[in-house]
């Protein structure tokens, strides 16, 4: 993780929460002074509290998150496509 300065976390958020591996990730490595970028799937509750939850065991600086809903990311990929290209290009990671 030294090699990083920033990281993409993603994650399916089940039931309005990330899945116990997120949590076992984000508190085995030393993330203070990271900028961590999140992002997830989801069945209707967006991210929920997970950015809060993420900045609070990490430690980190946290960029808005993005989350889609799987149904879109699975049935309707163009879209799904966009979204993201549009997400990454309004925080600066693409042109």
């Amino acid at each position: 993780m030294d090699n990083y300065d920033t990281l993409f976390i993603g994650y399916p958020n089940w039931w309005g929460d990330m899945p116990m591996i997120i949590y076992n990730f984000l508190e085995r490595y030393n993330l203070s002074g990271k900028t961590i970028v999140p992002f997830c799937t989801h069945g209707g509750s967006g991210l929920s509290n997970t950015e809060s939850t993420i900045a609070d065991i990490t430690e980190g600086k946290m960029k808005d998150g993005f989350a889609i809903p799987g149904t879109t990311a699975q049935n309707d990929r163009d879209t799904a496509r966009n979204n993201v290209t549009d997400w990454l290009r309004e925080d600066g990671f693409i042109e």
